[in-house]
């Protein structure tokens, strides 16, 4: 199968320390988290403002926790490893591609993801008619060209899957705690309400003008 290409103006991401136990719920017994400290998982928050795409261009918020990768003998290690437990999308057309082809869990309404960007910072507000569902903050540093490797696992039913991904174009990174996270009251939060997550991020990522290229889906034995 042809690698599935998804054109970017914007991928905006951050991680976060939450309790392991907050993790480990929120990954349903499919996978391990991976532990920032002893006892303390990441979440990762990521929004992407997609111009095109097999289904057209749409905005997309997918919260994930960090896991351990799987490698081969011989493969390539990548960046960072998600697990996504919910991913929000701005058009059914995009939610049913999703599903079907990487078996990603989604909220099955149609949410908005407004970027509202500065040349050294990025403010991603995503709502559903109205009702806020997360506020995410992020600032840049220094950009380059990069072409980055990362996975990512899903789950249906007994049944755990890997995609491997190519993230390129125009990237910043830095651990410098100038990012914002809030969580608002909202269905999409559930698995988070409880849950002592940081509002600060101890990593920001923001990519521009670039290609997420997934693999074809791996079933894991």
């Amino acid at each position: 199968m042809p690698m599935t290409r998804y054109h970017f103006r914007h991928a905006v991401s951050a991680f976060f320390e939450l309790p392991r136990e907050c993790a480990t719920r929120c990954l349903q017994g499919r996978h391990a988290p991976l532990e920032a400290n002893h006892g303390i998982g990441v979440l990762a928050v990521t929004a992407f403002d997609f111009v095109d795409s097999e289904v057209g261009a749409y905005q997309e918020l997918v919260l994930s926790i960090l896991t351990p990768p799987r490698i081969s003998p011989g493969g390539a290690w990548p960046r960072s490893a998600f697990f996504p437990f919910v991913v929000g999308t701005s058009c059914e057309a995009s939610r049913l591609h999703a599903i079907e082809r990487w078996r990603l869990p989604h909220y099955m309404r149609d949410i908005e993801v407004a970027f509202d960007g500065e040349p050294d910072r990025m403010r991603v507000r995503a709502s559903e008619r109205g009702r806020p569902i997360m506020d995410l903050d992020v600032s840049g540093g220094a950009w380059s060209q990069t072409r980055q490797r990362y996975q990512v696992f899903s789950a249906s039913d007994d049944q755990l899957y890997k995609a491997d991904i190519q993230m390129e174009g125009l990237f910043t990174e830095h651990e410098e705690e100038t990012g914002r996270l809030v969580i608002h009251d909202h269905p999409m939060c559930a698995r988070l309400a409880e849950a002592d997550v940081a509002s600060r991020p101890f990593r920001e990522l923001w990519q521009r003008n670039g290609v997420q290229s997934f693999e074809s889906l791996e079933v894991l034995a």
